[in-house]
Order: C-alpha cells, then sequence, then structure tokens
C-alpha cells in the first residue's frame, strides 16, 4: 500500500474525485485530494478531527465552494448546484443528523422525496419496513425520538431521494454501543442492496470492519489509503495517522 492507493483499481463508476480543494477564507481545509468510490461499495474516510473529512463531504455534496473535478458515473458534476446534485443521486447524511424537530416523522420523510414524488408511496413503505420504529412514531415529531431513532430518521429520510451515492457524516456520533450497532447493521444492508456509500466516521474500527476500502486523511490530505482489512491488520499504521489504537 501506498499514498493515494497504488492497489487500488480505477474505474469509470461510482464517485472519482480529483484535485479536490476546499477553502474557508486564508484556511485550506482540503489540499487537492483523489479518492475514489466504485459503484457498489462502501468506503471509508477516517481521520482526527479537524482532517477535512466533513469539508470533504459537503464539496461533494456541493454544500462548500471548492476546486477540482466531481464525477458521478463518468458524468462531471463539478458545476452542478447542490440540488442538482442530489437530482442526480449523491444525497448526505450530515453529521449530526439535522432532523427538522418541529415537524413530524412522517413530514420529515416527505421532504426527503421531494425530488422523487412519484416513488414516495413505494419508498415510504420500503422504509418503514426497515426502520419498524419510525413507522410506530411517524405521527409524533421528530424531536420526540431518541438519538439513534433520530439517525434512523435522517437516514431514512435520504434513501427516499433514490441516493445512488450516499454520503454519511459520522453516523454514531452521541449514540450508545448497542445502537451504533443497529446504525452500522444499517449501513451494511444498505451497501448489501446496491447502493454506494461513502461512510465519515470517527470510529475508526468500525468504519474499517465494514467498509471495502479506505482512505486516512491527515490536514486535509490523504495521508494513506488502502483495502481496509490491510489497515485493520495493521493497527500501528492507524494509531500514527489517527493518534488512537484500533
Amino acid at each position: 500500500m501506498n499514498a493515494q492507493g497504488s492497489e487500488r483499481t480505477r474505474t469509470a463508476a461510482g464517485l472519482e474525485v480529483e484535485g479536490l480543494e476546499v477553502a474557508y477564507g486564508q484556511v485550506q481545509a482540503v489540499r487537492g485530494i483523489d479518492l475514489e468510490v466504485p459503484a457498489g461499495a462502501l468506503v471509508a474516510l477516517i481521520g482526527a478531527n479537524g482532517a477535512g473529512k466533513s469539508s470533504t463531504l459537503a464539496a461533494i455534496s456541493g454544500l462548500v465552494r471548492s476546486r477540482g473535478r466531481i464525477r458521478l458515473d463518468g458524468e462531471d458534476i463539478s458545476r452542478r448546484r447542490s440540488s442538482q446534485r442530489v437530482a442526480a443521486g449523491v444525497v448526505q447524511v450530515p453529521e449530526g443528523r439535522e432532523v427538522l424537530a418541529t415537524l413530524t416523522v412522517t413530514e420529515n420523510l416527505q421532504l426527503g422525496a421531494w425530488h422523487q414524488p412519484r416513488h414516495y408511496e413505494t419508498g415510504v413503505a420500503e422504509v418503514f419496513e426497515r426502520f419498524p420504529v419510525l413507522h410506530e412514531r411517524r405521527e409524533l415529531s421528530a424531536s420526540s425520538l431518541s438519538g439513534g431513532e433520530q439517525q434512523m430518521l435522517a437516514v431514512a429520510r435520504a434513501l427516499l431521494a433514490r441516493p445512488r451515492v450516499l454520503l454519511l457524516d459520522e453516523p454514531s456520533m452521541g449514540l450508545a454501543p448497542q445502537i451504533v450497532d443497529e446504525v452500522f447493521a444499517i449501513i451494511e444492508e444498505i451497501r448489501r442492496d446496491g447502493t454506494t456509500v461513502l461512510l465519515v466516521e470517527q470510529n475508526a474500527h468500525r468504519a474499517l470492519a465494514a467498509s471495502d476500502h479506505a482512505y486516512v486523511m491527515e490536514t486535509g490530505t490523504v495521508a494513506f489509503d488502502g483495502p481496509s482489512s490491510k489497515l485493520l491488520q495493521d493497527p500501528k499504521l492507524v494509531e500514527a495517522y489517527l493518534g488512537e489504537a484500533l
């Protein structure tokens, strides 16, 4: 394994990012990184706080201005607005969930389907089957849900947009260990169903165990990448970049 992924097989399918840069004023948060998420894969983006992981997702989603090239299944979407990227199939579950607390569960889900109104009835039936607790609480306000239930609602809302690529930003943050297990089971199920997933996650061990390939970010750059299984077998490497043991 070498920095920037010598062992990866290049593919035109899925999500491709080339030379991505993000700056906030004079602060360079992301410094010309490349990454690939092949169609149907689950790829993890890990690193210490402030490494640039969330800025990378925000740039891919079009939520912040960036330089570089972003392709979805070979098509350049770099200049599209965030709403156009959602319509194309790039959908993000943000850090902190950001459900609309005063709206009901059902109303939150309806907002998730605004690009796919014709598929709402089928889609909501599918997410209620996957998340029975949301069906039980469908008429309650999102503010009444537990943290884990709000995370499920955020994921369900994203699924109603019928993503081709699902971007997950810190889905386990603030959750009890048992709920984290449930969330990761859901993520792996979504991937098995064929959705491409790019996962930003502070829990490096869980992210590596769930993913096919991983990128380790350090101060806005990709310091290392390779198959997740090999990174799991080399905890000293992860500790060197993340400052924590697996």
